[in-house]
């Protein structure tokens, strides 16, 4: 599969949860995720332009193979994001929330860590893999924290208690599970490119 499949694929996913918010009848819903979607899509198409386009220097040291692999990786867990927003917009469905704008707002945030990553990889700056090792982290650390914990800010809506207290059908358990696997994957997949950067030198 090519990045630029992986982009399409993202936006793809974007799309359906702005279709789910119309399904559900949110305006703010609908634009915001359409939005993020296209934005996400050209942030993603112009990081493979400037991937391309980028050579290997004493400033920019990273090689090809390793900017492609961070920007697959970094890819893959918006992609992990996308589907983890489109269950809760699933089990808000089910309990008949209303995303409010401030929430949908709110919940942006989760993307900009990788979003920086992948601007950075594409650049050809080496900060860009410690960008990647700790998004992985911070993401998957975090989305476990407020599910299997609570929230320390009460600013997620009915998020704010665990899933416990929540009581998620089995589907949300497995996807946050794989959003967490994902998060440690993708700090290996950075660190082990950190490594082999340190090799070469």
């Amino acid at each position: 599969m090519s990045y630029l499949t992986l982009v399409v694929l993202l936006f793809m996913i974007e799309i359906a949860a702005a279709g789910l918010m119309w399904l559900d009848h949110s305006i703010d819903g609908t634009i915001v995720h359409g939005l993020l979607g296209l934005v996400m899509f050209v942030i993603g198409v112009t990081a493979c332009t400037a991937a391309q386009q980028r050579p290997v220097t004493m400033f920019n040291p990273l090689k090809a193979g390793h900017i492609v692999t961070l920007m697959f990786v970094n890819v893959g867990m918006l992609m992990v994001i996308a589907i983890h927003d489109c269950d809760h917009m699933r089990q808000a469905m089910g309990w008949g929330y209303r995303f409010t704008l401030s929430l949908l707002l709110i919940n942006v945030i989760v993307y900009l860590p990788n979003l920086l990553s992948l601007y950075l990889i594409a650049h050809g700056r080496k900060v860009g893999i410690w960008a990647t090792l700790i998004s992985g982290l911070l993401i998957g650390g975090l989305f476990l924290k407020l599910h299997l914990l609570g929230a320390w800010l009460p600013v997620w809506g009915p998020w704010n208690q665990s899933f416990f207290v929540l009581r998620v059908d089995v589907i949300s358990w497995w996807i946050l599970v794989i959003t967490a696997l994902a998060g440690v994957l993708i700090a290996l997949i950075a660190a082990e490119v950190y490594g082999e950067t340190r090799a070469k030198i």
